[in-house]
């Protein structure tokens, strides 16, 4: 029994040291000097170094001891950097929006709208308008899939006003000029995060008619008051953002992740964990299960149904685009099964 517990043990130890040995690697690589090819080499040599280190040399408690040493190092320095709303950022995420509501007003400055010719080719065009919340009717849920992965996808929210009064919520990596992306430096704070406000006229047709991306567009089972309060909580995060502004987070803050985290502020523990919010392309098939969108017909229906890329193309600028993209949705007040 005693050997048995000794093998345990010698087992965590190992993946421990493991985990240390890999978290503190790629900590360097992206967050421990401020010139880019020291980051590297030092990741490198750390990397390489450690796990030969450990089995070469005799002292292997001591040598254990500096590793753990420059584990906690390489941690203080990664808690210690600061995320900031001033840096050379792109022109698509280059302003963030504020918000402020007054009883039924709510009013945003820089609600995005750029005019596209090509996804790297448009008008900057910010607007400040004011929102009607008493005539706020619902909320819609989008996904968008690209590259023909189902697994993956970028989720929004729409909150429609009726008319051509929609305000779209995109939360984004924020990225600099010339600045990637990519999951691992997203875990390691690389990027800030944005919410982009916007006109569906921008972050929709951005994605179906310029990046021919697949979007399906499903009206959430809100009411008009759970509506309101969902959309009161998020303007007040992008407001503190202009003050307070977050890393984004590959996992625990990312598109959907934070709205969920919205979602369950309002209403604690309405939208429980589960891997569909990570593998967030599965997102309709959870909202379907639980009865969030309508489910009155076989699944691959209802996607079928909601999908929007062909008519949001054939809508192209229109003033009514919000309206049209709409158009031939069912009746989303279809009864649960």
């Amino acid at each position: 029994m005693r050997s048995l517990l000794r093998a345990l043990l010698w087992i965590m130890a190992v993946a421990t040291g493991v985990l240390l040995w890999l978290w503190t690697s790629v900590a360097i690589h992206y967050t421990a000097l401020p010139w880019a090819p020291a980051r590297s080499a030092l990741a490198w040599s750390f990397g390489i170094a450690a796990p030969l280190t450990l089995l070469l040399l005799p002292r292997r408690g001591r040598t254990l001891l500096v590793l753990l040493g420059v584990f906690l190092v390489v941690l203080v320095r990664f808690l210690s950097i600061d995320p900031s709303n001033e840096r050379d950022w792109r022109p698509e995420v280059g302003r963030l929006a504020d918000a402020t509501v007054e009883g039924d007003r709510a009013r945003i400055v820089n609600v995005r709208n750029f005019e596209y010719r090509s996804e790297n080719d448009f008008d900057v065009r910010y607007d400040d308008r004011t929102y009607d919340l008493a005539r706020l009717e619902a909320t819609d849920l989008i996904i968008c899939y690209w590259d023909g992965n189902t697994d993956v996808a970028h989720t929004m929210l729409s909150f429609d006003f009726g008319g051509d009064d929609v305000l779209a919520v995109s939360v984004e990596v924020r990225r600099e000029q010339g600045e990637g992306w990519g999951g691992l430096p997203g875990a390691f704070k690389q990027f800030e995060i944005i919410y982009v406000l916007a006109d569906e006229r921008d972050v929709v047709k951005l994605r179906t008619n310029f990046r021919g991306e697949d979007v399906h567009l499903f009206r959430l089972r809100l009411s008009p008051q759970d509506s309101r309060a969902l959309l009161e909580d998020i303007l007040g995060k992008v407001h503190e953002l202009n003050a307070r502004p977050l890393y984004y987070r590959t996992l625990g803050h990312n598109c959907t992740t934070s709205l969920v985290q919205h979602m369950n502020r309002v209403w604690p523990d309405r939208v429980p964990f589960h891997r569909q919010l990570l593998m967030n392309g599965l997102l309709p098939e959870y909202a379907y299960e639980r009865g969030s969108i309508r489910n009155d017909l076989p699944l691959e229906e209802v996607m079928r149904q909601h999908a929007i890329s062909a008519v949001a193309r054939d809508a192209g600028s229109a003033a009514d685009f919000s309206r049209r993209i709409r158009a031939h949705l069912p009746s989303s007040h279809a009864r649960s099964k």
